[in-house]
């Protein structure tokens, strides 16, 4: 099954990377205080890049991946969100970065609740899952907002995470 796409929100469209995006993104993924809580680290133009393309080539592979987040009124890429897969479970991993220059604007929240909802409507999931480290307070606060209660602890490249879930209602 396939989320399709765009999704738009009152405020946001979410959309698949485009080859221009990656300049944004760069800027983005650059920033370290955005990078911090994501366990893929600061990343230069031609990681972001890679990743993008990784993207474009999930969405084809299994039906959704992670997207660009695109402010409408601007028409400004401001980060990303969408699914990976949860190694230990197959399950689809809710994931979000946003430009720090965006925060506190409430899209991450609208972004995140979007394709959560567009998951369980297309993909049939029993649940979707979260990691989140405990000291990314913001993230916790959002995934909790969408419902999201901690199952368990897990260990992630050697740091420590909270694992959270969304069962089916």
């Amino acid at each position: 099954m396939t989320i399709p796409l765009p999704i738009e929100t009152g405020r946001l469209l979410i959309r698949p990377f485009d080859a221009p995006d990656a300049e944004a993104m760069a800027q983005i993924y650059g920033d370290p205080e955005v990078m911090r809580h994501v366990s893929l680290g600061v990343l230069d133009r031609e990681r972001t890049a890679a990743l993008l393309e990784g993207y474009r080539s999930a969405q084809s592979e299994r039906g959704s991946s992670t997207w660009a987040v695109v402010e409408k009124g601007s028409g400004t890429v401001v980060g990303d969100t969408g699914f990976g897969v949860y190694g230990p479970t197959g399950e689809p991993e809710l994931g979000y970065a946003l430009a720090a220059a965006f925060w506190g604007r409430g899209y991450g929240f609208e972004a995140a609740r979007a394709c959560v909802d567009a998951a369980f409507v297309h993909l049939s999931p029993a649940r979707i899952v979260a990691k989140v480290e405990p000291e990314n307070e913001r993230s916790l606060r959002l995934a909790e907002r969408l419902g999201m209660r901690p199952v368990e602890t897990v260990s992630i490249d050697g740091r420590r995470h909270v694992l959270l879930a969304l069962e089916r209602s």
